[in-house]
């Protein structure tokens, strides 16, 4: 254990929207921990005001400097900002003609389904533009021209501006113009100045500028949040955690490093927990009130350059983290049919309905109501009075209102209990998908990783969390409580830089890499390195192959162990090897990290060798599907080391609750740490409901189908060459049962999902009789549910053991271009398909594991008027054989999970599910009107009419007789001389994905009333 040599106290904070988490460790090497309420009357600060209380000052007291060494915080100020949109007033100054650029960004399409859409507004509250112009290559094209911009600067002062982001094309390469405007802002009086190119010195002008706007926009705030923290600790040293990981003084501590900076802390915390435990591989898993954080461990911190945070691309350094709206305050409802968790959440007030402010019922409330949670052992401050218990009462009644409505609908006899456990299976699962995400989708079997758990909720979901994804051990800090707070603690100061290079990885490149990564080297140590610290320096390249986006991060070493690390990462990764690809250095990056720890690890300086038989303070009931079991309850702080607790039981401290499962066995190592292992073999399958379907494993499978289409989409997205589909995302992926009607599908692009079904019964119609397993095959056909013939869709069918078709995955994407008199294979003036390139209809793709290219490059160039760019249509078509062949494998474990006759009948139970929702949104629609009638013309560029009458009729027992019938009658008919035509798949596309929409954003599905 590393040695504690301070005389003074060490503090780590964590603020987070609802609770501020303390930790410190005093002189004699013993950690203190405290939480308490983020915003109270009671105090200014609860950051200062939790170190007050840990020290014993008195209120207001003046933080001591001669007893603190120092403090870090990791704060979520930063992020609320953005979020809540409450940052300072912003000027954007860019390139001229390209004023919108950034409002317009990368087209990104969140909830597709919606028929009005909402954006976000920009960071910026005024755009100007800049007469200038650099190339590519760094040249200047057209000098910059201080000159028009004069009067319009002078008047951001009147309009409130605080800051002003510079962004101009390709400055990355050459800031000249950026420094000659800094220049001009000065002049002007300007401070808040943010240069992209000081910002993120990287290539991407959307990400960049984005980033540069983020710092400008959280600058007002953040300097407000660091004057009151000066002004707090005085001459103490203080430091922040970034969203790499990393500490940063106040100086450097930017917006853009800040809005995952309390995540992140978390994440640094279960990679020391890993290398203490020696782990192979860990998952982080933080459950919080909101939402839930995962990661993911393999000997070093996972980290992404660009991610999406609050709707705004970010190029920074990151953890990589994954949330997911499912947290202890969820809020939990019955549609009819299924029963949901999230991704509402009650937040901190009101909360969940037991803390009695009027909330609603949510996973906490579950919890409770199952025996998971134990009142005798909460603080008492909830209520309207803030001092009383969590109330029972109230969720209890609130869930057995629910279970009669439940029981009512569904024709079932469920007890409240049994309702409540429903809804945890089903938060359960959705947090088992996003780990799915972070491991599993990106190459790597989860089943070798261990389950690190932290946060509020946590430790209540811990076992059922591994049992869903067959993990054998799961881990418990001591800390648990508040990890995030330890993790601040443990992270340590680092100077980081990075330099775009764009030039084709050889072994000369390699070797003008190293004098780069020399000279940045130099930059980093003249700001920061001393002679009484020690440091450690990483080189890393960003590689990826030749014409492609996405690139991967990799450590430098010698040219060929480079390069065979690059490949083995996106061989695993995408599933296919680079072999023969050449490959492009994108950036390098240097890291400078002070070696030294600021936190040791925890231990509760207990000794090593066991202590007499735990002694449970309590007994209580829990409550399981099979029925009630009374658990002991034992206290953390009472355990002896080595003690050995069986399942059913509970760990309880201050800050959580641990539930050891039937099947776990948990022990106490000498540090404190809780270890819980899986003994009762792989989990049970769960037979069907031949008398109707369970509202809780409706929306499991309802889960589980739609994630393996995500997981398609996400394969998709990384093994596509062109920018189509790796940027624009203009692809589809979803899943059909053995008659290619629609089980479901990812948020992906409306028209494709409606038509693909048609495509998927004529592959069917046309190859039933031939189809083997492992086949895969291709078709555009418009006249067999294609939209146009850019759409080509890969289409994969499953067999059972015994060789039955069951079920089928495909996968549409719009190719740049599959011949035709023009590129882009959209002719406006053609008047026959063959014009618009080549049809393809059912052409058999791969067979007995072989990607047919030589006869796919014949059907694509022996044609009157070729395909165009060959190798992209290929490398885009194995890229969709990728993704089907993922939906298989994961449809492959669905059914071993459950068995082939379960996953059938929910098939089934969730098509009825998806008309059932329809019919109810229109009944709802309906309201007090018994029937509704509507009609709407338009018209054609040639004038052609377009008409449409939607009729709506309640029927006599709505919504199950609900009908409604969309008529085209009175619409023009065919055209024979150009192409203003749409497929009838289309067509019906149309009107499944108008039904969409009206249902909240929901993914289409096939069977319209």
């Amino acid at each position: 254990m590393t040695e504690h040599t301070s005389k003074k106290w060490r503090f780590a904070v964590d603020r987070g929207g609802t609770f501020t988490d303390v930790v410190a460790l005093d002189p004699g090497g013993v950690f203190h921990t405290l939480k308490l309420l983020s915003v109270s009357s009671g105090y200014d600060d609860a950051s200062i005001e939790g170190i007050r209380r840990i020290l014993g000052l008195d209120p207001g007291e003046p933080l001591p400097e001669d007893r603190i060494e120092g403090i870090r915080f990791g704060t979520t100020v930063a992020t609320n900002a953005l979020l809540e949109r409450k940052g300072g007033r912003v000027a954007l100054l860019i390139t001229k003609g390209f004023s919108d650029l950034l409002e317009i960004g990368y087209q990104d399409r969140p909830e597709i389904f919606r028929l009005c859409i909402k954006k976000a507004p920009p960071l910026y509250s005024t755009v100007l533009e800049a007469d200038e112009r650099i190339g590519p290559d760094g040249r200047v094209i057209r000098s910059f021209d201080p000159g028009p911009l004069r009067d319009e600067v002078g008047k951001l002062r009147e309009q409130g501006v605080d800051a002003v982001a510079v962004v101009f094309m390709h400055s990355w390469i050459n800031p000249e113009h950026e420094l000659l405007c800094a220049g001009l802002l000065e002049e002007y009086g300007f401070s808040g100045i943010f240069l992209s190119h000081r910002t993120v010195n990287l290539i991407k002008i959307v990400s960049r500028g984005q980033s540069t706007l983020v710092d400008a926009y959280l600058s007002s705030v953040l300097a407000v949040y660091l004057e009151g923290i000066r002004k707090e600790t005085g001459n103490i040293p203080v430091e922040f955690m970034q969203s790499s990981g990393l500490l940063s003084p106040p100086a450097s501590f930017t917006g853009k490093n800040a809005v995952l900076s309390g995540p992140a802390g978390g994440v640094v915390a279960v990679a020391e927990t890993a290398r203490r435990k020696e782990l192979t591989g860990a998952i982080g898993f933080d459950m919080g009130g909101t939402s839930t954080d995962v990661s993911r461990f393999d000997g070093g911190l996972r980290k992404v350059y660009e991610k999406v945070i609050a709707g705004i691309p970010l190029q920074t350094e990151m953890l990589d983290i994954i949330t997911v709206a499912a947290g202890g305050g969820s809020i939990l409802r019955f549609d009819g049919q299924k029963m949901t968790a999230g991704p509402e959440s009650a937040g901190s007030y009101p909360g969940p309905a037991c803390y009695g402010f009027g909330g609603p019922l949510t996973v906490t409330d579950a919890n409770l109501l199952t025996g998971r949670l134990i009142p005798e052992y909460f603080p008492e401050t909830f209520g309207p009075d803030r001092s009383s218990p969590i109330n029972s009462d109230i969720t209890r009644e609130k869930f057995q209102e629910l279970t009669r409505e439940i029981n009512s609908a569904m024709g079932t006899a469920f007890s409240a209990r049994e309702v409540a456990a429903g809804f945890l299976r089903v938060a359960d699962e959705k947090m088992a998908t996003a780990i799915r995400e972070i491991s599993v989708s990106r190459g790597f079997d989860v089943r070798r990783y261990a389950l690190v758990c932290f946060g509020g909720a946590g430790g209540q979901h811990a076992c059922p969390i591994a049992s869903l994804l067959d993990i054998e051990t799961v881990i418990i800090h001591p800390l648990s409580g508040v990890m995030s707070a330890y993790g601040t603690g443990l992270s340590r100061p680092a100077r980081k830089a990075a330099r775009t290079v764009l030039k084709p990885y050889t072994p000369e490149t390699h070797r003008e890499a190293g004098n780069i990564f020399r000279d940045l080297e130099a930059g980093l140590s003249a700001g920061g390195k001393t002679a009484d610290k020690s440091f450690i320096v990483r080189y890393e390249m960003d590689l990826r192959p030749r014409g492609a986006e996405t690139y991967l991060t990799v450590e430098y070493g010698g040219f060929g162990e480079t390069l065979d690390n690059f490949r083995r990462q996106y061989n695993r990764l995408f599933g296919f090897s680079l072999r023969d690809t050449p490959v492009e250095l994108v950036n390098l990056r240097v890291e400078v990290q002070e070696s030294a720890g600021f936190f040791i690890p925890y231990s509760t300086g207990k000794k090593k060798h066991p202590g007499p038989a735990p002694v449970p303070d309590s007994y209580h009931e829990i409550f399981y599907p099979d029925g009630p079991v009374r658990a002991p309850v034992y206290l953390r702080e009472a355990l002896p080391p080595l003690a050995k607790v069986t399942g059913p039981a509970f760990i309880i401290d201050d800050d959580f609750t641990v539930i050891v499962d039937p099947g776990f066995k948990a022990e106490t190592d000498e540090t404190g740490v809780i270890v819980m292992k899986r003994v009762g073999g792989k989990k049970i399958k769960i037979t069907g409901r031949s008398s109707g379907p369970d509202p809780v494993l409706l929306e499991v499978f309802n889960n589980l189908f739609m994630g393996t289409a995500a997981e398609m989409g996400i394969t998709l997205r990384n093994t596509a060459y062109s920018v189509n589909m790796k940027e624009r995302l203009d692809f589809s992926c979803a899943v059909f049962d053995s008659k290619g009607d629609l089980v479901a599908n990812a948020p992906h692009i409306p028209v494709h999902l409606g038509s693909m079904a048609d495509t998927v019964r004529a592959v069917l119609q046309d190859r039933g009789g031939t189809m083997r397993p492992g086949d895969v095959y291709l078709t555009n056909n418009p006249y067999r549910g294609g939209s146009h013939l850019p759409d080509m869709t890969v289409v994969c069918p499953v067999f059972s053991e015994k060789g039955d078709l069951i079920f089928f995955t495909a996968a549409r994407g719009h190719h740049s271009d599959v011949g035709g008199t023009t590129p882009g294979s959209m002719p406006p003036s053609a008047t026959h398909i063959m014009e618009e390139g080549v049809l393809v209809d059912g052409f058999l793709l791969v067979r007995d594991n072989r990607f047919r290219e030589d006869d796919l490059r014949e059907l694509l160039l022996n044609h009157r008027y070729p395909s165009r760019n060959i190798q992209e249509r290929i490398l885009d078509f194995r890229a969709q054989t990728a993704a089907c062949r993922k939906g298989v494998k994961e449809l492959r474990h669905i059914t071993e999970q459950y068995g082939l006759d379960t996953v059938l009948e929910y098939m089934q139970y969730i098509q009825e599910n998806s008309e059932y929702s329809v019919k109810k949104a229109l009944h709802e629609y309906l309201g007090k009107m018994g029937s509704f009638r509507g009609t709407f013309e338009d018209y054609l560029d040639d004038g052609t009419l377009l008409k449409v009458s939607v009729t709506i009729d309640g029927g006599t027992s709505p919504p199950d007789t609900l009908k409604a019938v969309i008529d085209f009658t009175g619409t023009g008919g065919q055209h024979m001389k150009d192409n203003l035509n749409a497929p009838l798949s289309v067509t019906r596309s149309a009107v499944i994905c108008a039904e969409a929409a009206d249902r909240h954003g929901y993914p289409p599905e096939q069977r319209v009333p």
